[in-house]
């Protein structure tokens, strides 16, 4: 609630309330003032001794202690309500650190390999809520919903293991952009990978289709506007019609064409953001038959429909994306992975993604990919890590490593294009082994 505005939980709720829930939500409420009339009622009859008060104030004590220290305090729901914007504001508080008033960040021994001081021209784009079984680079979705970039398949390197560290936007991005993982969370505050770009001597971009949002801006945007220049192109809430991602390749082109040394561009797609019918322009509505699937609904056949018409489009913008980068006369690639996946009624009745409860595979599986030139894999060897195990908190030192920065804080160990990589446990949800738990699903 923190992280949006009034349209968006608007949007919310008409997505995912429905008649049944809006009936058992006016019979808890009824339930609930029908009892404090009771409870009223009972103490006007019978007065309560002391002693009974006593009693009364020792037990709750121990309930509270009680759920303080076996933790199941992080579930009640009164508590939460206090305690979340109290630890919202001091996260936000401890972001100060980024921004346009931080441009470096404070790391150590900073180091670029250039030696030949070509131009170079980078393209890391972003997506939004782009599962890896709909968007179908592996070929085992029945739609084939990225023809375009399927046709550059020999250009292309494709990694077929990758999952995002959360299923929503904040918690993944935040810790991919910066030095925060699972095993080190506060590693958050400590710098993000523009501050570091921008210390090795690059000029930074950050073109966003999506809409700040937040009384003191979301985490992700003080990140952003920590590059040299950042452009919002979106003023639109996501239940409007929002501008389509086309909007970022013109303020790229006017990138790929001026003068700069050195530059690397931050593109971050609105893709498949709820409500998806509106994330593509007409042309693109191509999927109208009914989908397969095991539940059988028109708003079902009619969800997944609109959801894969977002991956066709998706694909002709990234297709468009690489065809600016073989324009230039630099070393260049680009990079995209997406920021968490999305369920599309794949294992259950749902569609969408969840913080924590009713998780699902595809909540968190996601598409990555790496398209190079000729200029730039001559002078880069990227390791054949492809199928091995990956998750996107990680993100941080994998584009140092393909931007050959170094410092002290960067791990190429953790670099899925680095020789080095070493697989790690991937945990969510602070303490499930995500292998583990969709073992053979």
């Amino acid at each position: 609630m923190l992280e949006t505005n009034v349209a968006e939980t608007k949007e919310f709720l008409q997505t995912y309330f429905n008649n049944a829930i809006l009936i058992l939500s006016l019979i808890t409420l009824i339930l609930i003032i029908f009892q404090f009339k009771i409870i009223k009622g009972s103490v006007e009859e019978f007065a309560v001794s002391k002693r009974q008060k006593i009693k009364l104030v020792l037990s709750i004590l121990t309930i509270l202690l009680f759920l303080k220290y076996t933790k199941l305090i992080v579930f009640n729901v009164p508590y939460l309500a206090v305690r979340t914007p109290i630890s919202y504001y001091s996260e936000m508080d401890k972001f100060k650190n980024y921004g346009k008033d931080n441009k470096t960040g404070k790391f150590l021994e900073v180091k670029h390999f250039n030696t030949s001081h070509d131009k170079e021209f980078y393209i890391i784009v972003i997506g939004e809520s782009t599962s890896r079984r709909h968007f179908n680079l592996d070929n085992l979705y029945y739609r084939k919903t990225a023809p375009l970039l399927n046709s550059l398949k020999e250009e292309i390197k494709i990694f077929n293991n990758v999952i995002s560290p959360h299923a929503y936007t904040i918690g993944s991005l935040s810790k991919g952009l910066t030095l925060g993982n699972i095993e080190d969370p506060e590693g958050v505050y400590q710098g993000s990978i523009i501050q570091l770009l921008n210390q090795a001597g690059f000029s930074t971009y950050w073109i966003s289709n999506q809409r700040p949002i937040g009384i003191s801006d979301t985490h992700v945007t003080k990140i952003a506007r920590g590059s040299d220049t950042a452009i919002f192109l979106n003023t639109k809430h996501t239940s409007e019609q929002t501008p389509y991602d086309e909007v970022l390749l013109k303020e790229l082109n006017k990138i790929a064409q001026d003068s700069t040394q050195r530059k690397v561009v931050f593109l971050h797609m609105i893709g498949a953001h709820f409500f998806y019918e509106k994330r593509y322009p007409p042309k693109f509505n191509i999927y109208r038959d009914n989908p397969i699937t095991k539940f059988k609904r028109p708003e079902v056949y009619k969800t997944i429909n609109a959801y894969d018409n977002v991956m066709r489009y998706t694909d002709s913008i990234l297709y468009e994306v690489i065809n600016v980068a073989k324009k230039v006369s630099a070393k260049s690639f680009v990079l995209y992975f997406s920021d968490h996946g999305q369920e599309v009624y794949d294992q259950i009745d749902f569609f969408g993604q969840t913080v924590d409860q009713m998780i699902t595979k595809n909540m968190y599986d996601i598409p990555l990919f790496l398209w190079m030139n000729n200029a730039y894999s001559e002078n880069k060897i990227i390791a054949d890590n492809q199928d091995k195990k990956y998750m996107t908190d990680d993100i941080f030192h994998s584009i140092a490593d393909l931007c050959k920065v170094t410092s002290l804080e960067i791990d190429t160990t953790r670099s899925i294009f680095n020789s080095n990589f070493k697989e790690r446990k991937r945990i969510i949800k602070d303490s499930l082994d995500y292998d583990s738990l969709f073992l053979n699903k």
